[in-house]
């Protein structure tokens, strides 16, 4: 049944440290990060049970278009809960790779079936060829949004909690957005929430906005956090 009032296709990019998990819950030779410090600006700030992201790297080229409905040919065989997207992780060595986010996955032992579920539909896992220790990736997804509208150009996402969205009227580098962040965090009323770039399409345009997570996010608190980007935006954008 649906339950949200809008779609939009687009992408998100965030940066999180992330580590090699070991080969004995995967299919052997293959390399999966996870997701050290997910949602880091709330979180590392915070504390909290955090959730679990998973990426399995790809070995080839791939495009969402591909693997999308592989995603769905595997949600259909596999006898336990999962989230995918599809996305790219890179590193400062400039090193990337195209990947499978996973969320939602309740058991680490359950990877080596998911692997060997998309390895069915045609997937090629990248090999481990070295470790990965808490490294800072560059992870950009493509995906679906599934929004309510909280008025004043902000949304929900339906389909993830304390997930709210609120539009920004200039793309921003990552480092322009790094430092606009903490610029924000300064007032001291807006702490414990964290921020990614995002942008979804619609009639052969793009409209740029900022994630936000923070569990129990109201629409109160997105206003005052978009109202403190705004106030400081100007400064960063060009």
């Amino acid at each position: 049944m649906k339950t949200y009032t809008f779609e939009r296709f687009g992408g998100l990019l965030k940066v999180e440290p992330l580590s090699c998990i070991e080969n004995d819950l995967l299919i052997p030779d293959t390399c999966v990060l996870e997701s050290v410090s997910p949602f880091m600006g709330y979180y590392a700030e915070k504390g909290g049970q955090k959730p679990s992201y998973l990426y399995l790297m790809l070995e080839g080229a791939f495009t969402f278009w591909d693997v999308a409905p592989i995603i769905e040919n595997v949600k259909k065989k596999a006898e336990f809960t999962f989230d995918a997207a599809f996305g790219e992780v890179s590193f400062l060595d400039h090193s990337s790779c195209y990947a499978l986010r996973i969320r939602d996955l309740a058991l680490y032992h359950q990877i080596a079936d998911l692997q060997k579920l998309f390895q069915d539909e045609g997937i090629t896992f990248r090999k481990k060829s070295r470790k990965i220790d808490s490294m800072p990736g560059f992870i950009r997804l493509e995906k679906f949004f599934y929004f309510d509208s909280y008025g004043e150009q902000m949304f929900i996402d339906k389909q993830q909690m304390h997930h709210g969205y609120f539009v920004i009227e200039h793309a921003l580098s990552w480092e322009n957005f790094s430092e606009l962040t903490r610029e924000v965090k300064f007032d001291t009323h807006l702490l414990f929430f964290d921020a990614a770039l995002a942008y979804y399409q619609q009639d052969g345009h793009i409209t740029q906005l900022v994630r936000i997570y923070k569990e129990q996010l109201t629409k109160q608190s997105l206003i005052e956090i978009k109202q403190g980007y705004l106030k400081l935006i100007g400064k960063y954008i060009g």
